[in-house]
């Protein structure tokens, strides 16, 4: 299930185009594309970015619906989700809600009532559930030739993946300190010791590297796992 809110906001939600000005515009200086203009004299594209995933789903054999915008805003805002427009912000109120809605528009019907606002029809139960954001490490390349040469020549080593206690950044590990045992990510070393970072790779720690443990390979990607207040569906019509 696909919103079309990315289109309507284009050309309805914010008034870009005040008097539907079309031009057509050099593009690449051989071809032509058709352009809608807003008040500040800006191009704006009127092609729906999500019409080529809808066809690769069509012809894949899979049944699409779509929802206009207006319609998952009203559905969250009866379901109570709040919506954040940070985007950088990691967390369900920022990316998944309107996943949520588009879900949940399957088992509710929006009903308009004569002379009177619309109702709702149907029911669904929002239940609690795993919340992850997965990215890739942020690993630096090696850059020796950054590095100021010391006496003989030699560069102090700095970036790449792999360290000299046999680990290489971006694995997942169980590290102790102080009887405290810890889990994360390598993601640096020293000539004895093994740095430890978390999901946004913040350093934890540095702990002796005998007293690191591997628990999994890097798979160059990273997850932090939270329990939210969102997601699993259930319910019907």
């Amino acid at each position: 299930m696909i919103t079309r809110s990315n289109r309507l906001t284009l050309t309805e939600g914010r008034g870009a185009h005040d008097k539907g000005q079309v031009t057509e515009e050099p593009c690449d200086g051989k071809l032509s594309r058709t352009v809608l203009k807003g008040r500040r004299e800006v191009a704006i594209s009127p092609a729906d970015p999500n019409y080529w995933q809808i066809e690769q789903l069509e012809q894949a054999g899979y049944t699409v619906h779509t929802q206009e915008g207006w319609y998952t805003s009203t559905l969250r805002q009866y379901l109570g989700l709040p919506k954040s427009k940070n985007k950088a912000e990691s967390s369900p109120a920022a990316h998944a809600v309107d996943g949520i809605c588009l879900a949940a528009s399957q088992f509710m019907r929006y009903r308009q009532i004569k002379g009177r606002s619309g109702t709702w029809l149907g029911s669904i139960a929002v239940t609690p559930c795993q919340f992850a954001v997965i990215h890739r490490p942020p690993i630096c390349r090696r850059q020796l030739h950054l590095m100021i040469p010391s006496k003989g020549g030699k560069r102090r080593d700095y970036g790449g993946t792999v360290t000299r206690h046999g680990f290489r950044k971006g694995d997942y590990v169980k590290a102790a300190k102080a009887g405290v045992t810890h889990y994360g990510y390598v993601s640096g070393d020293t000539k004895t010791q093994v740095s430890v970072s978390d999901a946004n790779w913040k350093r934890i720690g540095r702990f002796t590297a005998n007293k690191v443990q591997l628990l999994q390979q890097n798979t160059g990607l990273v997850s932090t796992v939270g329990l939210s207040t969102l997601t699993t569906l259930s319910g019907a019509v």
